[in-house]
């Protein structure tokens, strides 16, 4: 379903092609790094080489295509030349769009993913990729980008197609242990034990990582630790002993010989001549420099929406107080993180894998952390079952940032320090979130406010691991829940509210009681009620997961819908279906989101032919109200629900 959601996201969202343009690197050259200003696809065309987009590497051969999102730091290294197509582009999604849509592009965008695939048909894709680029070039009017958009959406349609039928390139051999290394070089380095890990024999890895690599799996290793040894060197006035012993090497004189024999001088005349600023360093030891360390940024890439090109900048051409301001803030940053981090790994474990759903009956083990609060008490962590595996948090944590599940948390009697702004906007939740602050998705923010504990829905393991470097973090998605009691158990436990948690699902059994006695007293068992949200001539079905009055007719007042509804179409939070449905889909009852007024709606040639419309027998509003399902919003929807049905019943009589 997560494959259909980002497709559907495509389709949703308006596209803008902003450049085309090639680039080649020729045998044995280190291209300048530089930070990729927009979304974008990666097409080798011709040769091969290794691309780093951040800390990931990908080994390209011809028509390899790379998927990248915007920010990410690009590396090329190639010791046989390559040729590269860029697509840059942006995606907009409608602010009329489904929230559910706004939602998945704040926590799991398909523009922002890596991913890389090898093409059913490359000489098609290749085809459209020199069309593009020639029409690029060719014409600027506004006609000219025109086509090349059309072509852009061919090219997206085989490359998606590809990547649905699972194509996806699943990284090789080379490529895992590539991975492994760059991750792992600083210390010993056992081709065997990795062998074994990835069931293949020590033999087969190393012919098979040489022909990707033309290293050896020990020769790759050398050259990452020369790399971070030039940065050391340049960076730091560390010794020649501590850099030594960093990059992995107990012996300095054995160091100083494979620097020197990898770099073509030792590491001694290495830091003196780049102190000196001095031009005269053997081609050898150039041409293996590290670029990020060693060349100047000569070149940015400034991306403005209100224009659809790159504007080169050199030095001196832009605010280097600004700049300079942004770089302390990102290194700030940086060692706070860094900081954070070791404070986690010394205060909890967190174990990831498990995607088991917490249930009712789950209860959760409690043990003594290794770290002590302000007032000197040993502080107590408990154990719990996430989407990302069992994760230690504190057992009563004071400093929430609810992310994600605001509602539950206020429901629970904890007012947390942080949320984000669509949450944060629930008509239900008004007068209840003075001190809490809009975060939104700055992590500099969340930092600032020093949680222990952060509850979120997203489901990246990229940004999951940004959360846990600030602070313990809970990950459930939003539709793991059969009821919104097993949400409040659940996360009653999470924050150490047992208590609130029962006194809560009281209060709420004696209101649907009261609730749900009213709608069967008014409609027959019999009667059918669909839950839909329409706009711009789509139409949605949701079920007893969603928000829109789901989680209430279906989950708590008991109500079926029509029996034409396939039933796995109310499995998920909503499923799109065709208009031509519509007569066969909607029920004696119905729940509708939408901006128009009845009176539109009975105008309207496919919806006035409804019988509950036609009969007034439709509930409407709109999604600033219906799309919100948390238990605060749930109390307060309840009895206005009960009403309309007990009134639309009588009124029909």
């Amino acid at each position: 379903m997560k494959n259909d959601h980002h497709l559907q996201l495509w389709d949703q969202v308006l596209l803008r092609v902003l450049d085309i343009r090639v680039h080649r690197v020729e045998a044995g050259g280190f291209p300048l790094p530089y930070t990729l200003p927009a979304s974008c696809f990666i097409f080798c065309t011709n040769g091969s080489g290794e691309l780093w987009l951040d800390e990931d590497i990908w080994l390209a051969g011809s028509f390899y295509l790379l998927h990248s999102g915007k920010g990410r730091r690009l590396k090329v290294n190639t010791e046989k030349g390559i040729e590269l197509h860029f697509i840059f582009y942006k995606a907009v999604l409608p602010p009329s769009s489904l929230r559910e849509f706004h939602m998945l592009m704040q926590t799991d965008s398909p523009f922002d993913q890596t991913w890389g695939i090898s093409p059913a048909e490359p000489l098609e894709l290749f085809s459209l990729a020199q069309q593009m680029l020639e029409s690029w070039h060719a014409d600027k009017s506004p006609i000219g980008k025109l086509l090349v958009k059309g072509i852009f959406m061919q090219f997206l349609h085989h490359t998606l197609q590809d990547k649905q039928h699972r194509r996806a390139f699943r990284p090789s051999v080379a490529e895992q242990v590539v991975r492994h290394l760059s991750q792992h070089y600083r210390g010993p380095v056992s081709i065997e034990r990795l062998a074994q890990q990835l069931n293949y024999s020590p033999q087969y890895i190393s012919r098979k990582f040489k022909e990707q690599t033309s290293y050896s799996p020990l020769d790759y290793v050398i050259k990452l630790r020369m790399h971070k040894a030039q940065e050391m060197l340049l960076a730091t006035n560390a010794s020649l002993q501590e850099i030594s012993a960093y990059v992995g090497y107990s012996d300095v004189v054995y160091f100083n010989r494979i620097f020197k024999k990898s770099m073509g001088v030792a590491p001694g005349m290495f830091r003196a001549q780049s102190e000196a600023g001095q031009k005269n360093n053997s081609d050898h030891a150039i041409k293996r420099l590290n670029p990020s360390l060693v060349m100047k940024l000569l070149q940015r890439y400034p991306i403005y929406d209100n224009e659809n090109h790159y504007q080169y900048m050199e030095d001196g051409e832009y605010d280097m107080h600004n700049h300079y301001k942004k770089m302390t803030t990102m290194l700030s940053l940086c060692v706070m993180l860094l900081l954070v981090a070791c404070g986690t790994s010394q205060g909890g474990s967190q174990a990831a894998g498990s995607s088991q759903v917490p249930n009712e009956q789950q209860t959760n083990t409690v043990s003594p952390a290794s770290t002590q609060p302000d007032d000197g008490l040993p502080q107590q962590t408990q154990i719990v079952d996430t989407s990302f595996g069992e994760v230690e948090i504190p057992a009563h944590p004071q400093r929430v940032a609810a992310i994600s599940y605001l509602g539950t948390v206020l429901a629970l009697d904890v007012k947390p320090i942080a949320a984000e702004e669509f949450l944060m906007s629930s008509p239900y939740l008004e007068g209840m979130l003075d001190g809490v602050t809009d975060v939104g998705n700055s992590l500099e923010k969340l930092l600032e406010l020093e949680p222990d504990l952060i509850i979120s829905h997203i489901t990246d393991q990229e940004t999951y691991d940004k959360y846990k470097k600030i602070a313990p973090t809970v990950v459930m998605p939003y539709n793991a829940f059969e009821s919104v009691e097993a949400e409040m158990d659940y996360f009653g436990t999470v924050l150490g509210k047992e208590e609130e948690s029962r006194k809560w699902k009281e209060q709420f059994q004696n209101e649907i009681a009261s609730a749900k006695q009213k709608v069967q007293e008014a409609v027959s068992e019999n009667e059918t009620i669909s839950v839909m949200q329409e706009f711009d001539g789509l139409v949605y079905l949701f079920g007893s997961k969603s928000g829109r009055g789901g989680r209430i007719m279906y989950g708590q007042f008991g109500m079926i819908p029509p029996a034409a509804v396939p039933k796995e179409l109310l499995q998920e939070s909503f499923a799109e279906f065709a208009l031509e449905l519509l007569p066969e889909y909607t029920g004696d009852y119905l729940v509708l989101t939408t901006e128009s007024t009845l009176e539109q709606l009975q105008a309207d040639p496919i919806w006035g032919i409804l019988p509950p419309v036609k009969e007034g027998r439709v509930y409407l509003w709109n999604e600033s109200r219906s799309w919100y399902r948390d238990p605060i919003a749930i109390l307060n929807q309840i009895n206005d629900l009960a009403d309309w049905l007990a009134a639309a019943a009588k009124a029909n009589l």
